[in-house]
């Protein structure tokens, strides 16, 4: 039974409250941890709540020299112009002082250095062009504003209730990885004075397990923030809410209708990938079983099903899949378990070779390096017909195969790409219309179709009956409708 009272100081104002979470239980089944609550109801895609900035973000290492420090505007453009948010011109400047951080404008500068940079600034020019861990840096960034007064007590007392997950960590044996990292946080924010090495170690902990992913409005990644409001919402893997961001803003909205008094969830995993690999992540990075509705019903739902059943598998790739089994670990890692017999255990070894093809391409900077990686990938899915369009991580490398062909200007390909994704992955893997990646990816669609329809003829892409000027005009005005719901209306 949940608390109609709000559980901490200042949260009256907001329609959610704080309450004893019922999926957040020991051994013994008792509730030992927090979740947010809605306040009242809401309908499907509504905004809930909007936060004008986490606590603290950092940006990726490779975002630093595009990325405004501030305002997270992320300066990269865009060939076709799906990313119109962005203003026309809009560069970063390097920090005069640091060296180490960009900044958009004089005004994100200036509010960077009233928030806390000032007492950093100086420090960081000696490490500027090191490459420190992004979850360190938002440990440094906490400590030093705190030290120095700028983190209010309430915002203070709901960071420290977070699980540093401490004990997990020295169980699983990188507890000392913890200690080294902290041991770096402490001396590169000079705040040994005031926070002891084992709070340091708990608060580098905390970031690492409570942290979110920084994105742009079109959800490409920047790095990682971290917020005592934010990281009180619990995983689902069949999440009602779900964040968008407008620079530094967090908007949390409602993914389904939600009753007062019912649990706000997001995802904290790519809920479209199969059960196993989920419960996998979510074991070895936040510690726990996911025991949510969708996980309930195990393997059995959409991401779990093949195209042919293993048995059926041609003796070529049972071949390939059996020389894996020797040489690999693929079949014996949890993560992409899928049964005993042996045939499953061939289909485990190929799932695994799919996943780690493509973690592997999704490291590669070169477009067109990544292009033949994703190419070997998909082959692999395709050719062993064991995998349905929409199944994980077939679909994900054709989203990364778009944007490369865009990279390297192959608009014809992206646009094939777009359109078989549009038409067959999407309603698959997102069924709600408003969805915000389905909204994105179909905007992304109708700027592609946009492009093509003002160049077919110089692409060779004009086809007689293909009207493309109709088919950008139905997708953008399909995006536009959409993304009120998605993003809100403005």
């Amino acid at each position: 039974m949940t608390s109609t009272q709000p559980k901490y100081p200042g949260s009256s104002d907001r329609p959610f409250y704080f309450a004893r979470s019922e999926i957040c239980v020991d051994s013994d089944g008792e509730c030992i941890g927090d979740g947010v609550f809605a306040g009242e109801d809401f309908e499907a895609g509504t905004h809930i709540y909007a936060l004008k900035r986490p606590l603290a973000g950092s940006l990726d290492t490779e975002r630093l020299v595009d990325t405004c420090a501030n305002c997270y505007v992320w300066t990269e453009g865009s060939s076709i112009g799906s990313r119109l948010y962005v203003k026309e011109g809009t560069k970063v400047q390097t920090c005069a002082g640091c060296k180490r951080f960009r900044y958009c404008s004089k005004s994100c500068q200036r509010e960077a250095w009233n928030r806390g940079h000032k007492h950093e600034c100086k420090n960081l020019r000696a490490v500027a062009d090191r490459d420190i861990p992004k979850a360190v840096m938002a440990a440094m960034e906490i400590l030093i504003r705190r030290k120095n007064g700028l983190i209010p007590d309430h915002a203070w007392e709901m960071l420290l209730r977070l699980d540093s997950h401490i004990e997990d960590f020295k169980a699983n044996g990188k507890y000392g990885g913890i200690e080294l990292m902290a041991l770096g946080t402490s001396q590169f924010s000079f705040t040994q004075d005031t926070f002891s090495k084992d709070f340091v170690a708990e608060m580098y902990g905390r970031v690492l397990t409570n942290s979110l992913t920084i994105v742009t409005p079109s959800y490409d990644p920047l790095g990682i923030m971290i917020d005592p409001i934010l990281a009180h919402i619990n995983h689902s893997c069949e999440p009602n809410v779900y964040l968008v961001m407008d620079g530094a803003e967090v908007d949390i909205r409602s993914l389904r209708p939600l009753k007062k008094d019912e649990e706000l969830f997001v995802s904290y995993v790519d809920n479209t990938n199969p059960y196993a690999r989920r419960q996998s992540e979510l074991k070895s990075r936040w510690f726990f079983n996911c025991k949510c509705s969708k996980c309930q019903k195990g393997a059995t739902l959409q991401e779990d099903k093949w195209a042919i059943q293993p048995r059926d598998l041609e003796q070529k790739w049972k071949e390939v899949a059996d020389m894996m089994i020797g040489n690999e670990d693929f079949a014996t890692d949890p993560a992409n378990f899928v049964g005993d017999s042996p045939d499953w255990r061939r289909v485990a070894a190929l799932q695994g070779k799919a996943f780690a093809m493509y973690e592997d391409e999704q490291r590669v900077a070169d477009p067109h390096q990544a292009i033949k990686e994703i190419e070997d990938g998909m082959r692999l899915c395709y050719q062993s017909k064991l995998w349905h369009i929409y199944r994980q991580p077939y679909a994900a490398f054709r989203d990364d195969l778009i944007v490369n062909m865009l990279a390297v200007q192959k608009y014809s390909i992206a646009f094939s790409q777009c359109a078989k994704r549009y038409r067959y992955i999407l309603p698959k893997l997102y069924p709600e219309v408003a969805h915000p990646t389905r909204v994105v990816q179909t905007w992304q669609t109708a700027m592609l179709a946009l492009f093509v329809a003002s160049t077919e003829g110089a692409l060779g892409m004009a086809q007689p009956g293909v009207d493309f000027p109709l088919i950008a005009l139905m997708l953008l005005n399909e995006a536009h409708m959409l993304s009120a719901k998605s993003h809100g209306e403005n």
